[in-house]
């Protein structure tokens, strides 16, 4: 088991577009949520909100409780529109209970992170866990070029060519003969 990520709606939405939630679970990892990333879909899109609510209520998802202390964490972060409330629930979450954080939004990344201090093998993207799930074999060459078009016409673009780096990778770790 890979361990606890704490996910944000902005990784939730790309991960709704591609239709691979499930990579999570193959991975092993045990995926949370916080109230504040809930808040967020409730003021946005139907559709998504609807695959977080499917998400939440078969278990691939669990809502994580915040505690006194992480609200606290949160209000030393000064407010910008460079990172979310959503966001910066993750991180405080994701560091109290030493799992990981997963979003997308790497202006968030920076900003929080000049605040919250936080390994950089403890936050991910899309992009690696995509990378990891190929590496693992539950996704394939014909797979990843799909995958990075579909996130592209949805406008999150991928500036590296994700199946050429994911095979460079594998050949790095000697997976090809």
């Amino acid at each position: 088991m890979r361990g606890v990520v704490a996910i944000d709606t902005c990784a939730i939405i790309h991960f709704m577009y591609i239709n691979r939630f499930h990579l999570l679970k193959l991975l092993g990892y045990s995926v949370i949520t916080t109230v504040y990333v809930q808040l967020e879909f409730e003021q946005g899109h139907s559709s998504s909100l609807a695959y977080y609510t499917k998400l939440i209520n078969s278990g691939e998802i669990t809502k994580f409780p915040l505690e006194i202390e992480d609200l606290v964490e949160m209000s030393n972060v000064p407010q910008s529109k460079r990172a979310s409330d959503a966001e910066l629930s993750c991180f405080v979450v994701a560091k109290r209970i030493d799992g990981k954080v997963m979003t997308d939004d790497r202006k968030a990344i920076n900003y929080i992170q000049r605040y919250i201090q936080m390994p950089t093998d403890r936050i991910t993207q899309l992009v690696e866990v995509l990378i990891e799930a190929y590496l693992e074999n539950y996704l394939g060459d014909h797979e990843l070029r799909p995958i990075q078009q579909t996130l592209a016409d949805n406008q999150f673009i991928i500036k590296i060519d994700l199946a050429n780096e994911a095979a460079k990778r594998r050949w790095m770790m000697g997976g090809y003969s």
